[in-house]
C-alpha cells in the first residue's frame, strides 16, 4: 500500500484520476486497469478514482482545469477532448490540456441483428446512397467515433447529403444493444470491445470494422480499406492534464503510465475487455494521432453542419 502520508512532491503520495464516464464504461474500465497496472509495476503512489459521466465529458474535463495545477489531477478521456469543442458544446479546447499518454485503442464496428437483410456493409451504403434516410443507425453518443464511423464511410461512398442520415443516439451501450435486438434500429455503430459479447452469443453479426487490416477476432469481416475507402478509426483512450503542468509531473506521469501499460496485469485485463494496450507518449501522440484526427473529423462534421 503506498505511503500517502509522506511529503508532497514528485513522485507524489497520491494522485486523482478522473474517469470521464460512468462506472462500467470504457473510460472507467481503462482508468481502473491503469490503477491495477500502477500497483503491479510497484509505483508507490495511491490513485484515487473519481467518475464524472455525462455531458460528453465536459464536466470531467472542467473539473481538472478547476483544480490546483500541481500535477496530481488528470482526466482519462477520448477524442471528445477536441470533438466537443468542434461541435460547440464547450469552450474548452485541446489547447487547454497537456496530452500525457495514449493507453489503449479499440476499433469501431457496424453490427446488425443476426438474420438482418443488411448482411454486408455494401448493402447499407448502397441504400443510403440512394436515400440517405432509409437506414436507421444507432450510436452511443454525439459527438463520438460511433458517429464518425457512419459519416466518414458514407461520405467516401458518395452519399450527397450527410445531414439526412438517420442517426439515433442512446445514453449508453446497453440501450443501443437493446434497440438493435428489438429491431428498432437497423445498424449499430459501436466499439468492437462493446460488441463482442453479443457477437459471441450469436445475436448480432459484424459487417464492417474500422481497423487498418483484418482483425483476428472478426474473421472474414471487411475493413473500410477492403471496401476501397481510406478510413481507419482507432477509438483511443488516454490521459490528459491541464495545460502548463509542472514538467516534473509530466515526466512522472508519462514514465509511470508506460510502466503500468507494460505490466502483465494491464495486458491481461485489456485482453479480457477486448481492447489493445498501445502506449504512445504525449508529444508523439499529439502530432501523429490527435492533430491529424482532429482535422479529418472537423472536415466530416462540417459536411453535416455540426461544426460551430
Amino acid at each position: 500500500m503506498p505511503d500517502i502520508q509522506r511529503n508532497d512532491g514528485f513522485p507524489p503520495p497520491r494522485v486523482t484520476a478522473i474517469a470521464a464516464g460512468s462506472p462500467g464504461g470504457g473510460l472507467d474500465l481503462t482508468t481502473r486497469i491503469t490503477n491495477d497496472g500502477f500497483e503491479a509495476a510497484g509505483i508507490d503512489t495511491f490513485m484515487s478514482i473519481e467518475n464524472m459521466g455525462g455531458g460528453g465529458g465536459n464536466p470531467a474535463r472542467a473539473a481538472v482545469l478547476q483544480r490546483e495545477n500541481d500535477g496530481t489531477s488528470v482526466v482519462f478521456e477520448s477524442n471528445r477532448i477536441f470533438l466537443s469543442n468542434v461541435t460547440g458544446t464547450t469552450d474548452m479546447s485541446l489547447d487547454d490540456f497537456t496530452p500525457l499518454a495514449q493507453l489503449t485503442t479499440d476499433y469501431e464496428v457496424w453490427i446488425v441483428k443476426s438474420g438482418s437483410k443488411y448482411d454486408s456493409a455494401e448493402k447499407v451504403l448502397e441504400d443510403i446512397k440512394a436515400n440517405a434516410g432509409s437506414v436507421n443507425f444507432g450510436i452511443g453518443t454525439v459527438p463520438s467515433d460511433d458517429q464518425l464511423n457512419v459519416l466518414r464511410p458514407a461520405s467516401e461512398y458518395g452519399v450527397d447529403d450527410l445531414s439526412k442520415i438517420n442517426l439515433v443516439a442512446f445514453s449508453d451501450g446497453g440501450d443501443l444493444n437493446n434497440e438493435l435486438l428489438g429491431g428498432r434500429i437497423d445498424v449499430a455503430s459501436t466499439g468492437m470491445s462493446e460488441a463482442m459479447e453479443l457477437v459471441d452469443s450469436g445475436d448480432v453479426e459484424i459487417i464492417a470494422v474500422s481497423a487498418p487490416e483484418p482483425v483476428d477476432s472478426a474473421p472474414g469481416v471487411p475493413t473500410w480499406h477492403d471496401l476501397g475507402m481510406d478510413i481507419t478509426i482507432n477509438h483511443w483512450r488516454g490521459v490528459f492534464g491541464p495545460k502548463d503542468m509542472p514538467q516534473d509531473s509530466v515526466d512522472w506521469w508519462r514514465e509511470s503510465l508506460k510502466k503500468a501499460v507494460e505490466t502483465e496485469e494491464f495486458e491481461k485485463q485489456a485482453e479480457a475487455l477486448g481492447i489493445n494496450p498501445e502506449y504512445v507518449a504525449g508529444d508523439e501522440w499529439l502530432d501523429t494521432v490527435i492533430r491529424p484526427e482532429q482535422e479529418e473529423s472537423t472536415e466530416v462534421l462540417e459536411k453535416v453542419g455540426l461544426v460551430k
